[in-house]
């Protein structure tokens, strides 16, 4: 591991200054020479350990003292880099030998594992789980489909995800991605897609709620282990991967070309998507919460959209609301596209 360098604040240059200007001082010397009269002469000690970590200073014992004498900074700056690259050196040393012995274990693994029935890897916490996935990503020759739910995403997952994706678009790998409607109005995600599709990626929305699914190649594919999202499941069992390829491929009919908001046709068709499959939520008595958490948007925009509807069928009560929606037939013109992928 590198060295790490120490600050040089103004106390360690004023004593580097009465250094060079008496050639050797002691302790006692030091804490003169930038007023330290505390006991202990803690900061004069401290800017000593500066001085010495940055080589600018060398110490010397005369007749049973210790004095310290300045060091010229290009011979400490020669000695400082001829330390940080012993470190690299033993650093590049340790990952040639971690490679060579998990080389070994990756042979045995390879060897004794069970290729022809598939295999499902639990990966647990982020670094995991992201170095799992960056893995298959590098790997990826010919295909990738995701659902990324939730709505908008934020810009450091975007901005750390970018990278790796616009490498497998400029490798020629075909990319389609489905996101909740809701992702639309936000700017990240539509910083995002502007500059994957214009390198080929194909993007597209829905109005329903899915859970995130990453499929490489049809041959590898990662869904949640759990609800918090902390762990992941690797699935390369050829039979459930056709499955999950078949539900995002029945999803990507329905879903619509994803567009930044404006007053087009397609955004206002997408708002009453919206607003019905928010409807479909009250109906079926689910709470501001859950509708929201399944659609990818904030409860209080959940709560703006029924407001509105409310108002416009002249509900006064949740209740009334169900039984007006009903009566009103809205749903029967909207019919659930969801199916059943069984």
């Amino acid at each position: 591991m590198s060295p790490t360098l120490p600050l040089l604040d103004t106390a360690s240059l004023r004593l580097y200054q009465a250094m060079v200007v008496h050639e050797q001082l002691t302790l006692e010397g030091a804490a003169e020479s930038i007023g330290d009269h505390e006991p202990g002469l803690i900061r004069t000690r401290t800017s000593i350990g500066r001085l010495m970590g940055l080589h600018l200073v060398g110490e010397a014992d005369i007749e049973g003292i210790r004095h310290y004498y300045p060091v010229s900074p290009v011979a400490a700056e020669a000695s400082v880099v001829e330390s940080i690259l012993r470190a690299a050196n033993e650093t590049v040393r340790q990952i040639t030998q971690a490679r060579s012995r998990l080389r070994m274990a990756s042979q045995v693994y390879e060897e004794h594992r069970q290729p022809d029935s598939g295999t499902l890897t639990i990966h647990s916490g982020l670094a995991d789980i992201n170095g799992a996935i960056h893995q298959s990503a590098q790997e990826c020759r010919s295909e990738l489909l995701t659902f990324q739910p939730g709505g908008g995403r934020s810009r450091q997952t975007l901005s750390d995800s970018l990278p790796p994706t616009l490498a497998m678009l400029e490798r020629g790998v075909p990319m389609r991605t489905i996101y909740q409607h809701t992702a639309r109005s936000s700017v990240g995600t539509q910083d995002f897609v502007r500059v994957i599709r214009e390198k080929g990626a194909d993007v597209r929305t829905l109005d329903e709620s899915f859970e995130r699914l990453i499929i490489f190649d049809r041959t590898v594919a990662f869904i949640p282990g759990r609800l918090d999202r902390q762990t992941a499941i690797e699935i390369r069992q050829p039979g459930i991967i056709d499955f999950l390829a078949g539900v995002f491929e029945r999803a990507w009919l329905r879903a619509k070309p994803f567009t930044a908001p404006d007053r087009s046709r397609t955004t206002t068709l997408i708002s009453d998507q919206l607003s019905v499959a928010i409807i479909r939520h009250v109906v079926a008595g689910d709470t501001d919460a859950v509708t929201a958490q399944q659609l990818g948007i904030s409860v209080r925009r959940c709560q703006e959209y029924i407001a509105r509807i409310a108002a416009g069928l002249g509900s006064r009560s949740r209740a009334q609301l169900g039984f007006l929606v009903a009566q009103s037939g809205l749903l029967d013109e909207h019919p659930s596209e969801t199916g059943t992928d069984c």
